[in-house]
C-alpha cells in the first residue's frame, strides 16, 4: 500500500537533491528516509533510484512517479 509521506518524501528528494536533506527538512533520520524510498520501490515493484557507491538520484522511473506524487 502506497504511503502518501512517502511519496511526499520522494518529492521533496526531486527538490533538495539528498536524502540528508530531505531527513533534515523532516526532522526525522537518515535511515528512516533511506527505508521509506526502499518501502516505496517495493510498493511500485520497480526501481526509482540509480545507486552508485557515493550518489544516489531519480531514474526514469523516479522522475516519473514524482510528477505523479505532484498531481
Amino acid at each position: 500500500m502506497l504511503d502518501l509521506n512517502e511519496l511526499q518524501q520522494l518529492a521533496e528528494f526531486a527538490e533538495l537533491g539528498t536524502l540528508s536533506k530531505v531527513a533534515e527538512a523532516g526532522h526525522i533520520s537518515t535511515p528512516s528516509i533511506t527505508r521509506s524510498m526502499q518501502h516505496l520501490e517495493e510498493s511500485f515493484g520497480v526501481p526509482l533510484f540509480a545507486r552508485s557507491k557515493n550518489r544516489i538520484a531519480l531514474n526514469e522511473t523516479g522522475r516519473m512517479a514524482v510528477e505523479a506524487a505532484r498531481r
